[in-house]
């Protein structure tokens, strides 16, 4: 067996990133036409061992151009601009290498180096066919013997005032006297455009020692009005000379501002918000572009777009699969208590407006999507609200509703309960939930669920419930102690919702009166967030009405309550584990407080932080966008009527009527002007009906850098900057 030696650069150790590559002042290849061509000569490796090489000296050859003035005669403006200059100033030579072998294996190429008067590092690897090889690292350097080095800025900005310097370098024995001459040129049409940049003195005169350098400098002004310019450096001392030049971009001193002032109406209220630069602008040098109004005013939409994320999933696992039949039973019975809404979606859908909200305001950030990360969540958003046409139509949603089902049916294993994945054993947690949710699809249609399964339903529901019973009898057996574990829990509330048809028995029957018995002595601390909402309702349901009022107590008392973010939990945190999901379990309590108390105001305000959560297109995963949309269509006030969509707007003192509301509740009115009108900075807002209006007041600008003002909504970032200084 032999082993196999790769060859590396030495890459780190005064390699590519151990050193600075461009060391300018040195001298090196005339003018453009003036090229250093290298002969490099490498032994191929023909001895038997491996590294063992022979390698030839570099060679440069240097091609000047002779100049036939006498030495120290003035130069004129005309010589000066005769001289060549160097413009490729790459830091990678890139060639084809053409290679070519003598008699001896000696290989030779060839290649032109840009114009940068530079050191440059030369790595070679060479190897045979049976995987011997040797590596060569040179260095080699471009100069010349007189020679200037500009020192660029890397852009202006319109009003610049700058001190441009370059360092001219002597490599002769013998004193250099000279001119230096600096031009400013546009970059599109290649005219001396220096007096527009205060240039008082375009010539200088420098004196050079042996060996030596010195520093010439102009004063340079940046007007307004240029985008794009080259500066032109030469110099020329007898018969040397040398010139560079470069593009530098010129910035403009104004910048386009976005000004934004966040909007969140709930119901029943009436809110102005105000743009307060826009509304106290005085300046005198703000060029207004655009005044928008965005916003949202029937969050359902929110959660109807949603549905066909559902659909998408790619993942096959029983309970994805299960979501998806659940989205097309969901879609079915909106649709049968809005049968309009398939021509308004047909409608939309060719008219070409049912694009993501990030697509629709992409005016308004300051950064393109498409060189963002939210690209593919705004091209996934704009597919599924484009989808919801054809998952409301009526054929195929009901053909839809059976292959889903089918798909259900085949991971249903003979023991009743469901795998993950087909051809897997049963999962309890994954079969648990299944029963759960047809449970909770049961109580919300009214006992009609067979309307979506037919006669397979009750086989099903016979088969999962024998599977989750056999189960939880093996589990109750070794941890009976443990009654107000998450998963006893779990196990008792999946079961509620199909007692009466299939009673309690063994096992279980002892496990539901082992928590009927150690109900009143029950602490808080007993139970998790998720412990706390499931036994509050486990307790109605048992007729033990006291202590679920003081689950349901703490919960309540526990809450945080936000203006723009409703009603919430900061115990409530995601974490590993099925019974740790944030915005499973909100929902959860949600579904507790609209059973089990009055407080209808309360519930409409945990709706809002459910809506607050969602990531664009859906919730964080199957399970929670499936929640969320059962939670929010089943309780509080119905967000689906045609008062929900309602809002009064009054933007700049007029009413604004936007047809396009009645259908998705989303508005959007832009007047684009360069016209600056105080009263679009002020918006009144009326929310009539259940639900949120929520969204934004823009204000783009122009404005010069130094008259920019901050303005802080919901967030600000403030920077400090610590100046070290020594004392005594």
């Amino acid at each position: 067996q032999k082993s196999v030696n790769f060859p590396n650069f030495n890459w780190f150790d005064g390699g590519i990133y151990g050193r600075q590559i461009r060391i300018r002042g040195y001298a090196s290849v005339a003018a453009p036409m003036a090229v250093a061509k290298e002969a490099v000569a490498m032994d191929a490796v023909s001895d038997k061992m491996y590294g063992n090489r022979k390698v030839d000296s570099v060679k440069i050859q240097d091609i000047e151009e002779v100049v036939t003035n006498a030495f120290g005669e003035k130069v004129s403006k005309k010589d000066l601009e005769k001289i060549p200059v160097r413009q490729n100033l790459n830091e990678t030579a890139f060639f084809y290498p053409n290679l070519m072998t003598d008699k001896d294996g000696n290989v030779s190429f060839e290649f032109t180096s840009p114009e940068a008067l530079t050191q440059w590092k030369l790595m070679f690897l060479a190897h045979t066919k049976d995987a011997r090889a040797a590596v060569l690292e040179k260095e080699v350097v471009t100069q010349k013997e007189f020679s200037v080095t500009p020192n660029y800025p890397r852009f202006l900005r319109e009003g610049d005032e700058l001190v441009f310097k370059s360092k001219l370098s002597n490599l002769t024995n013998q004193q250099l006297n000279g001119f230096a001459n600096l031009q400013i040129l546009d970059a599109f049409t290649n005219e001396d455009i220096s007096s527009q940049f205060d240039l008082k003195e375009i010539q200088k005169s420098f004196t050079l020692k042996e060996n030596g350098s010195t520093t010439v400098q102009w004063n340079v002004k940046v007007p307004n009005g240029v985008s794009s310019i080259i500066i032109k450096n030469v110099a020329k001392a007898g018969q040397f000379s040398d010139g560079e030049q470069k593009a530098i971009a010129v910035l403009p001193n104004r910048m386009l501002i976005t000004d934004a002032v966040p909007v969140f109406v709930k119901e029943g209220q009436t809110k102005t918000f105000v743009l307060e630069n826009l509304k106290n602008n005085s300046s005198k040098t703000a060029t207004n572009v655009s005044n928008t109004l965005e916003l949202t005013t029937n969050p359902i939409w929110e959660v109807i777009f949603a549905l066909p994320s559902l659909k998408n999933d790619n993942n096959l696992s029983a309970d994805v699969v299960f979501n998806k039949w659940f989205a097309d039973v969901l879609a079915s019975e909106i649709f049968k208590a809005n049968p309009k809404m398939k021509t308004v979606f047909d409608e939309y859908q060719s008219k070409g407006l049912l694009n993501s909200n990030l697509d629709k305001n992409q005016e308004l950030k300051q950064l393109l999507l498409e060189e963002t990360p939210w690209v593919l969540d705004a091209k996934n958003e704009t597919e599924q609200m484009q989808k919801l046409a054809r998952l409301f139509d009526a054929n195929t949603m009901r053909n839809s509703i059976n292959d889903d089902w089918s798909e259900l049916k085949k991971l249903q294993n003979p023991d009743g309960g469901f795998s993950w994945y087909a051809g897997y054993p049963s999962s309890y947690y994954n079969s648990l939930y299944i029963l759960k949710n047809l449970g909770r699809i049961n109580d919300w249609l009214k006992g009609n669920l067979a309307d979506y399964q037919s006669t397979e339903q009750k086989e099903m529901v016979a088969q999962l419930v024998k599977y989750v019973d056999k189960e939880v009898s093996r589990y109750f057996e070794v941890k009976k102690e443990n009654v107000w574990s998450n998963y006893v829990l779990d196990y008792l509330d999946t079961r509620h919702y199909w007692e009466k048809e299939y009673p309690l028995k063994g096992d279980g029957k002892k496990m539901k009166d082992l928590v009927i018995s150690k109900a009143k002595t029950a602490k808080i601390t007993d139970f998790t967030f998720f412990g706390l909402h499931r036994a509050a309702l486990l307790f109605d349901a048992y007729n033990l009405k006291d202590v679920s009022k003081k689950l349901m107590t703490y919960l309540k008392e526990t809450s945080v309550q936000s203006e723009t973010q409703g009603v919430y939990w900061k115990q409530n945190l995601n974490d590993w584990g099925w019974y740790s999901s944030k915005t499973v379990n909100h929902a959860g309590a949600l579904e507790a407080f609209n059973k089990l108390t009055t407080d209808q105001n309360f519930v409409e305000e945990m709706k809002i932080w459910l809506i607050t959560q969602k990531e664009v297109s859906n919730w964080d995963t199957s399970r929670s966008t499936a929640e969320v949309i059962y939670t929010i269509l089943n309780s509080g006030k119905s967000w689906t009527s045609a008062e929900s969509d309602k809002a009064t707007i009054i933007w700049g003192g007029k009413e604004l009527i936007n047809p396009d509301t009645k259908a998705t509740g989303y508005v959007k009115s832009a007047v684009n002007s360069d016209k600056l009108d105080k009263n679009l900075a002020t918006v009144t807002i009326t929310k009539p009906g259940a639900g949120i209006v929520q969204g934004g007041l823009f204000w783009q600008y122009y404005e010069d850098l130094d008259k920019i003002k901050s303005s802080e909504t919901y967030i600000s970032i403030t920077k400090e900057l610590y100046k070290k200084v020594k004392t005594v």
